[in-house]
C-alpha cells in the first residue's frame, strides 16, 4: 500500500513539475560542487556536471524540468519524458540491467542514481572510475524540493530548481480550481 501510494505521489510532482514551463538556460559554469548523497558519501565535483547520465525516470524529468535537458547524454531505458528525452542515449535499466560500457563511453563527469538503484549499482560504476550521486527517493514534498535543489546545485541550475520549487509549493497550496456548475465551497 506504501509503495503504490508513493508511486502516485511521485507521479503527480512529476506531472506537476512537467506542467512547469523552464525555458533551458545558458549553463553557468562555477566553483566546486560537494555535497553529501543518500548514501551518506561525499561527492564532490571541480564544477556543475556538464555530462549527465540518468539512472531513474524521475531524475531525468527534473533534470529537463530545470533546464539542465541539454547536459543530460545518457538515461534509463524508461526515461521518455520529456518527448526530448528520448534524443538522449538509452543506456539500459530493465531490472537493473545497465550497460556500463556504454555509460563509460559517455563520459559523463556525474551519474545520478536514485532509491529504485540498488548500492551495489553505485559501487560498480565508482569501480569504472564514473562519479556517481546517489538521490534517495523522497517521501515528503519537503523532500522533494531538497531533491530539485540538490540537482539544481549539481547541474549549476540552482535558480531554476528554486523557481520549479516555488511553483509547485504555490501550485500545491492554492485552492483546486472550481469546475463549471460545482457549487462554492
Amino acid at each position: 500500500m506504501f509503495r503504490k501510494s508513493f508511486i502516485i505521489f511521485v507521479s503527480m510532482v512529476v506531472l506537476l513539475a512537467a506542467c512547469s514551463p523552464v525555458v533551458a538556460t545558458e549553463v553557468p559554469v562555477a566553483g566546486p560542487v560537494s555535497l553529501t548523497d543518500g548514501l551518506k558519501r561525499q561527492v564532490e565535483l571541480e564544477s556543475p556536471a556538464q555530462r549527465i547520465v540518468s539512472l531513474t525516470p524521475a531524475t531525468t524529468e527534473i533534470l529537463f524540468a530545470i533546464g539542465a535537458g541539454s547536459q543530460v547524454v545518457g538515461r534509463d531505458m524508461f526515461s521518455d519524458y520529456p518527448q526530448a528525452a528520448l534524443d538522449v542515449e538509452d543506456i539500459g535499466g530493465s531490472w537493473g540491467e545497465y550497460n556500463s560500457e556504454a555509460i563509460v563511453n559517455l563520459q559523463p563527469d556525474l551519474v545520478i542514481a536514485g532509491g529504485i538503484n540498488p548500492p551495489e549499482l553505485v559501487a560498480s560504476l565508482e569501480n569504472l572510475g564514473l562519479t556517481v550521486y546517489f538521490l534517495a527517493n523522497p517521501v515528503t514534498l519537503d523532500e522533494l524540493y531538497v531533491n530539485l535543489s540538490i540537482i539544481g546545485k549539481l547541474t549549476g541550475h540552482e535558480k531554476e530548481a528554486v523557481d520549479l520549487s516555488t511553483s509547485l509549493d504555490e501550485r500545491g497550496n492554492g485552492s483546486p480550481p472550481r469546475t463549471a456548475g460545482a457549487p462554492a465551497r
